[in-house]
């Protein structure tokens, strides 16, 4: 059973694709079409400009196993895949993100991560406001699919640098100021 939560709140979840499978009868051909279908549309849904993109989609529902999350019309959500890779360990590193928009970062290992935002690299007001929201730290994501997701909402303009304190990864967020 799901409940509605309001922001901002930190949440932790891993959303494994079993949680998103419904009851289906159909033919196994048709059924792979369909998954195919599906995964294309999120795929297609998905690309943006690292901010959203694109118009204002009105408001979406983001489930997590033990949430459901109802963003408001203007909010975007910025996907980050956290993983041990040569190519990199956040893709994207840098990301642009307008105040009250949502950035979810998911592991796509199982190499366990703890993100944290850099204390010492944040000024005084971002860290303030992190530490008050209660998203300066991640939980430990330790299986493939996990998931830290934060709230930007109120949050002051300016730079986040985070860090993965399991491997030395790094990497900035860039809140701006939503126009008036």
């Amino acid at each position: 059973m799901s409940r509605s939560t309001s922001w901002p709140r930190t949440c932790s979840a891993s959303a494994a694709a079993a949680d998103l499978t419904g009851c289906c009868y159909e033919a196994p051909a048709r059924r792979f079409a369909l998954a195919g279908a599906f995964v294309l549309a999120t795929s297609l849904a998905a690309c943006g400009d690292g901010a959203g993109g694109g118009g204002d989609e009105g408001p979406r529902v983001l489930e997590l196993t033990n949430d459901t999350i109802q963003l408001e019309p203007g909010v975007h959500l910025i996907d980050v895949a956290v993983r041990r890779d040569a190519s990199g360990d956040f893709a994207p590193a840098s990301i642009e993100a307008n105040v009250g928009d949502v950035v979810r970062f998911t592991a796509h290992d199982r190499g366990g991560h703890a993100l944290v935002f850099d204390g010492a690299s944040l000024t005084e007001t971002v860290q303030v406001w992190l530490s008050g929201t209660g998203q300066l730290r991640s939980p430990p994501l330790i299986s493939d699919s996990s998931a830290w997701v934060i709230s930007l909402k109120d949050a002051p303009a300016g730079e986040y640098p985070f860090r993965c304190t399991t491997h030395a990864a790094s990497g900035r967020l860039t809140v701006r100021a939503k126009k008036p």
